[in-house]
């Protein structure tokens, strides 16, 4: 099952990759850049073919990619001897238009926000939109990664029919004890595949709440309504928005999420395949909203998209080019800083996954 997850969860990342970056192929042969390779994965190489003059490759490494194009210095990948070509030949991208150069650099996160769209579209024509309640059981339909009841081991399908030894007839029943209880532990009795089985769990505080309410993590069992085209699209357009606009308070503080990493995101979508091609869609495209959300962000380090659209403004501003050795500086300094946050969210998904089975 879990190689299962992993699998699903590779193949939907590589290509909402495959969209990013040939949304900037796309937009730089349209600009006649000069394009030396578009990779799928960093690291070594482990085959590919070359056409018109452009290398295209696999590498080791299945988590990103990246379109070498002339006049685009890359520190990560670097480039060869033979790719250099004259700093005013038109075919470099230093030497295009400052809208035609971010017009390359946006259209990576733009496609990702149109694969988003499409796949919010489809999901929700085809499948549908969370609608209704299936029971009023306390049975759980989702356990959120990181939360109390994802370290604690609670699982889809799970019903809740006791806490502390109390009977709970329903969801709200189950919610009303659990509020009443941030930071003390509770014994769940919980139903699985017809046997009773008891966990300890300790309900978290709820985040921005003046008073003290308890929460564990999970959401019951939702089923889904099927919309017709044009309100699928409508629907769809408003989640990619809010999805932006959810994503601003989190990082302003105004809300509270937990950032997923490589291993959360395997949690996920695996919950996500278990529950239907709906629900899978729904994931992945969120995940396409959220990687373009996060490849804008206007931070002046080289690295992400918008980061290099800041040092494109910035230079225009300033009526000069940074050297080609301080712009390799921030690109490292940016790539640390992804790094240790890699670091930090796969960290939390360890210590989450150490807690659930451990």
């Amino acid at each position: 099952m879990l190689i299962t997850h992993i699998f699903w969860t590779l193949l939907a990342l590589n290509l909402l990759v495959l969209a990013h970056e040939g949304g900037h192929f796309l937009a730089a042969r349209k600009a006649s850049i000069k394009i030396y390779e578009f990779s799928i994965g960093f690291g070594p190489r482990l085959f590919g073919w070359r056409k018109n003059d452009i290398d295209y490759s696999i590498r080791a490494l299945f988590l990103g990619g990246f379109v070498r194009m002339a006049g685009v210095e890359e520190t990560i990948e670097g480039g060869k001897e033979d790719e250099q070509i004259a700093d005013d030949d038109p075919s470099n991208f230093k030497n295009k238009s400052l809208w035609a150069r971010i017009a390359v650099l946006f259209a990576g996160p733009f496609n990702n926000y149109v694969v988003a769209f499409l796949l919010f579209v489809v999901a929700y024509t085809f499948f549908g939109i969370p609608y209704d309640i299936v029971d009023e059981r306390a049975k759980v339909g989702y356990v959120i990664a990181k939360s109390p009841a994802y370290q604690s081991g609670l699982a889809v399908g799970d019903e809740i029919v006791a806490i502390d030894g109390q009977p709970i007839e329903n969801w709200d029943a189950m919610t009303a004890i659990i509020r009443r209880n941030p930071e003390k532990k509770l014994t769940l009795t919980i139903n699985r595949n017809n046997q009773n089985l008891d966990i300890d769990i300790i309900p978290r505080q709820v985040y921005g709440q003046t008073e003290p309410l308890g929460e564990i993590g999970v959401q019951r069992e939702i089923s889904l309504k099927r919309l017709g085209v044009i309100e699928s699209i409508k629907t769809a357009g408003r989640q990619v928005w809010f999805l932006n606009v959810a994503t601003v308070r989190v990082l302003i503080g105004k809300e509270k999420a937990d950032f997923l990493g490589p291993v959360g995101l395997v949690s996920e979508v695996g919950q996500a395949t278990q529950k239907g091609a709906g629900w899978f869609l729904q994931i992945i495209a969120a995940v396409s909203g959220s990687l373009a959300f996060f490849n804008l962000i206007p931070i002046p380090l080289p690295l992400l998209d918008g980061g290099w659209i800041m040092i494109l403004i910035i230079e225009r501003i300033l009526r000069r080019e940074f050297s080609q050795q301080q712009k390799a500086i921030a690109q490292m300094i940016g790539l640390a800083a992804v790094l240790v946050l890699f670091v930090v969210v796969t960290w939390g998904d360890i210590s989450g996954l150490l807690q659930r089975y451990f």
